[in-house]
């Protein structure tokens, strides 16, 4: 037998005993559970999972359960489904208001130690789980994802999954941010906003247009869609600036014994539906929708900075920034004694690079 003749058979028997340790699974005998929420009931955790029914068509079904622990709330679910449940399909996570100004430690802790979870997008609700959740059942099976998922790519909302979970709940000198859902007037859910945390507790939140500033200032994917109101003579008109690419920088400055975080954008646009009688053709009109883009963003982060002192809650992660120059850095020093005192100084530089229809 030759080398390569030996390799062979050797990848031939590895791959049947390896095949032989691999348990089975037949799609029809387990609840693939793409949606899952948590919430607080009663002082014990109430769960709700969506899983697809396949004996059924595309239909989904929803079962809930009451459990004083995570491993509990597992098995009630459990004895609600006619097949085994499993974990590895499982794409967003909720947590509803009750829960999440309570405290997410005890599931945060569970999902983390759980090696089926995978990939899953995290989000919040002012409602219960079951609201969002009910909504979702005459979807496809990964409509909650991909909604939220669209809202972070294209829409203004930052990044928010399993890995920056990981990131800003076990890292020092950054807070916990997710998306907002909510059920709207037509009965549609959708993304409204982000849920600040501090600790493992919801503390505050902030609108879409918040969040898109949060996005400019964290994120590499600076794509969004910034509202504004342009003014010439005695007219006036809102406008819709489409945030393309960009880059961001943040340092922290010591200036008199007093830090500063000071924060430079520079962003790329795409302006679209502006009135007739503003066109960036003329000199003039481009200068001031210019200035007038890069005075609104610098005055509203700034501002949504000053508000999220306020709150005492840090998702951009200045506290870790502060840390990188400062051996001696403890994190209850930095929020309790300097960053209620930081100021802030927003600089934005934008490039228009196209506009739409109506110039």
């Amino acid at each position: 037998m030759t080398n390569k003749t030996f390799v062979k058979f050797g990848f031939v028997v590895l791959s049947l005993l390896l095949s032989g340790c691999v348990p089975h699974h037949i799609i029809d005998e387990v609840s693939l559970m793409h949606n899952i929420g948590f919430d607080r009931e009663k002082k014990q955790l109430k769960g709700f999972v969506v899983y697809p029914d396949y004996q059924q068509g595309n239909d989904s079904s929803l079962i809930s359960a009451v459990a004083p622990n995570p491993s509990s709330l597992r098995e009630e679910l459990g004895y609600k489904s006619q097949y085994k449940i499993e974990m590895g399909q499982l794409r967003v996570i909720i947590f509803g208001n009750k829960l999440s100004t309570y405290g997410l430690a005890q599931i945060l802790d569970t999902i983390c130690k759980d090696p089926q979870v995978g990939i899953v997008r995290i989000a919040i609700s002012n409602d219960s789980p079951s609201k969002i959740l009910k909504k979702t059942l005459n979807e496809r099976p990964l409509y909650l994802m991909n909604l939220i998922e669209q809202s972070i790519k294209n829409e203004g909302i930052p990044e928010s999954n399993i890995h920056t979970l990981f990131d800003q709940y076990f890292g020092s000198g950054i807070d916990m941010s997710f998306p907002l859902l909510k059920v709207d007037s037509s009965g549609k859910v959708k993304v409204d906003g982000m849920g600040i945390f501090k600790e493992d507790k919801l503390k505050h939140t902030i609108s879409t247009k918040e969040a898109f500033l949060l996005k400019l200032m964290t994120d590499r994917n600076k794509a969004g869609v910034f509202n504004l109101k342009l003014t010439k003579n005695d007219q006036s008109s809102n406008i819709g600036a489409r945030f393309l690419y960009g880059n961001h920088k943040i340092k922290i400055l010591n200036e008199n014994n007093h830090e500063k975080a000071k924060i430079n954008l520079d962003l790329n646009v795409e302006l679209g539906g502006l009135p007739d009688w503003m066109t960036i053709e003329n000199e003039k009109d481009y200068k001031t929708i210019k200035n007038e883009i890069q005075k609104s963003i610098s005055r509203d982060a700034a501002a949504l900075l000053k508000n999220l002192q306020v709150k005492n809650v840090d998702p951009i992660g200045l506290g870790r920034m502060h840390k990188i120059s400062h051996d001696n850095w403890s994190e209850d020093n930095f929020y309790k004694n300097i960053y209620p005192n930081m100021t802030f100084d927003v600089s934005t530089n934008i490039i228009i690079r196209q506009a739409g229809v109506g110039k």
